[in-house]
């Protein structure tokens, strides 16, 4: 007789885990379970038990993608700079140059151009920038010409508060021109017009933390004496904005000093709690089809601009609950998330697989590059994974993963059509460590056999452009594809999934999955459609497709499928409601699937 979900478990002995996961994880296990008679000790069930992916790392995913579509739609916020502050150009003909220039008298033929003061430019920039003006008679107007051309290295550099000005003394019948640059630097930050320290000075109900501003300064790689560089400011701006709560702006006004600018952070915050509940029909069909999902996130409670989330999802068979932080430092951020799931599943009609996983990630990102279109990031995650599993209260193999993953990432912006577009991409490669009490490889392990100690290679890519208007109607383009390759078999929680809302639409959740694979998703989204009574609505149509492989098997089942959509939302005194229709075709799929069918899915949220 098959057992009830133990929910009851889950609920009491879990929460206490994640309350108390960094002090037990950890540690080595005393028992050692047995395998169940007649199944072997690995993961090989009979073939009706349909590839299920751990609740806990879908929730996972669907958090990522949400975030990568925010900040995909995200624009960079403005930056506005005072005209006092600003490096002034001389006023010269946009198309001035060094030949055609007319100059009048006198002029000086000069030999050696020597820059004195702030270095701010590499020596190599500097004479890219003086060739053009040696050996020849230069008078008011071509030295104005080098000042502007100098000028727009700085903008073009970030420095848009440096200053370029004629040395004085300046002897210029001795063949020699001597310019002074005046670094712009920060004076000072505010926040909201209000001084950012002494932190403990300040009102608690201005944007700021209740203990400190500390975490506003941090966000951004500069401080104040350092030079002021629009990147880095881009860069503090960004990572404040990541909190739901806010939307900061900068201008840069005139400092008390000379060259020196006040950074001015107006942020009309929002609360710092905010809730998120919903339900919907995107379960499998075999832990059930309806989810409940609720979180709840706070941002810069304390006053680091941390964030910390707390996310349950459930359905009739599986529970997942995800707890998550991150902090920035710069062009740093660090983050740490703790998951529990367990889901149960019938195998050949009499027996009750259970699972439950543990897994911890800590996370380190850092920008290594950034303009004003796009930045280039390194990733770096230390994941810790423990899966139990029994068949009929009969114990399995514990599994024990420890996988370090490291990785480069970018984000381009770009305009086609007067319409703004994204482009991402991603490539990573993991390594399965033997660390922190580890599952280890047997002495003569095979490929097909499920490897901890693996390495695997991932790549993922998103473009987001305007795709064509007809008539009065913008339609968007909106792709992602993801895939990974491992050349030896995985245990489930390293493999790829395809079937669900979030990789290939037209299926319900768990259709195939693959040591290696890929997918591709495509949409057509109907940008400017009209709003009405303050809802905002987008209809779309899409067509998925994607593979995967299994070492231990031959070939590579193909799935493919299309449909459309319409998702909305309308606002309604500070609250927000949302929701989904999606109906979806299985266009391709393998026999071992069972004839194809359609779905129709449905999500509704109340986010306040």
């Amino acid at each position: 007789m098959v057992r009830a979900m133990r929910r009851s478990r889950f609920l009491v002995t879990g929460v206490m885990a994640m309350a108390c996961v960094c002090m037990t994880s950890w540690t080595p296990r005393d028992a050692h379970a047995q395998s169940v008679p007649g199944l072997p000790a690995a993961t090989a069930f009979p073939a009706s038990v349909v590839p299920q992916q751990d609740p806990a790392q879908r929730l996972l995913d669907e958090q990522r993608n949400r975030e990568l579509q925010r900040e995909l739609d995200r624009q960079p916020a403005p930056i506005e700079v005072a005209p006092s502050a600003a490096s002034q150009v001389p006023d010269l003909p946009a198309d001035a140059d060094i030949e055609t220039l007319s100059d009048p008298e006198p002029t000086f033929r000069i030999d050696h151009i020597v820059y004195k003061g702030d270095t701010v430019l590499s020596q190599s920039q500097l004479d890219r920038i003086s060739a053009p003006f040696l050996h020849k008679s230069l008078g008011r107007r071509r030295i104005d010409l080098l000042l502007r051309r100098l000028t727009e290295a700085f903008v073009a550099n970030g420095l848009i508060t440096t200053r370029a000005y004629l040395a004085t003394p300046q002897n210029l019948s001795s063949g020699t021109l001597a310019i002074t640059i005046v670094a712009g630097r920060i004076g000072g930050f505010t926040l909201n017009g209000g001084a950012l320290r002494p932190s403990g000075d300040r009102p608690k109900g201005d944007g700021g933390g209740l203990l400190t501003d500390a975490g506003t300064a941090w966000a951004f790689p500069a401080s104040v004496g350092d030079v002021l560089n629009l990147p880095a400011l881009e860069q503090g701006v960004d990572q404040i904005n990541r909190l739901r709560r806010n939307q900061a702006q900068i201008q840069i006004l005139p400092g008390q000093g000379a060259g020196e600018s006040i950074v001015a952070i107006q942020n009309p915050f929002g609360s710092r709690l905010n809730y998120n509940l919903g339900f919907d029909n995107y379960g499998s069909t075999t832990t059930g089809r309806w989810r409940t999902r609720a979180s709840i996130d706070a941002g810069n409670v304390l006053g680091f601009q941390e964030s910390l989330s707390l996310s349950y999802t459930g359905t009739r068979d599986s529970n997942a609950l995800v707890l998550s932080a991150a902090v920035p430092y710069g062009y740093h951020t660090f983050s740490y998330t703790a998951a529990l799931s367990e889901y149960q599943q019938i195998i050949g009609g009499t027996a009750l697989l259970y699972g439950r996983t543990l897994s911890q990630i800590f996370g380190w990102n850092r920008v290594l590059t950034r303009s004003s279109t796009g930045r280039v990031s390194l990733d770096a995650t230390l994941t810790r994974l423990s899966t139990e599993r029994d068949v009929n209260d009969i114990p399995l193999t514990p599994q024990d993963l420890t996988i370090l993953r490291v990785g480069v990432s970018g984000l381009w912006r770009f305009t086609r059509g007067g319409q703004p577009g994204a482009f991402t991409a991603s490539l990573g490669i993991s390594q399965g460590l033997p660390w922190f009490d580890a599952s280890r490889d047997f002495d003569g392990i095979q490929k097909q056999d499920a490897h901890a100690q693996f390495t695997k290679l991932d790549a993922s890519a998103t473009v987001q452009m305007l795709l064509a208007q007809i008539g009065p109607t913008y339609w968007t383009w909106r792709t992602t594809v993801t895939g990974q390759y491992s050349a030896v078999a995985l245990f489930g929680n390293a493999q790829i999934f395809l079937g669900g809302t979030d990789s290939v639409r037209g299926f319900m959740q768990g259709g195939i999955a693959g040591d290696s694979g890929f997918y591709v998703r495509n949409e057509a989204v109907w940008a400017n459609a009209p709003v009405w009574q303050g809802l905002r609505w987008e209809p779309y149509v899409f067509v998925d497709g994607g593979k995967a492989h299994l070492v231990a098997e031959a070939g590579w089942p193909t799935l493919i499928g299309a449909g459309a959509g319409v998702r909305a939302q309308w606002q309604f005194r500070g609250q927000t409601f949302s929701g989904e229709l999606m109906a979806g075709r299985a266009l391709v799929q393998p026999a071992s699937m069972g004839p194809k069918g359609s779905v129709v899915l449905i999500t509704l949220n109340w986010a306040g």
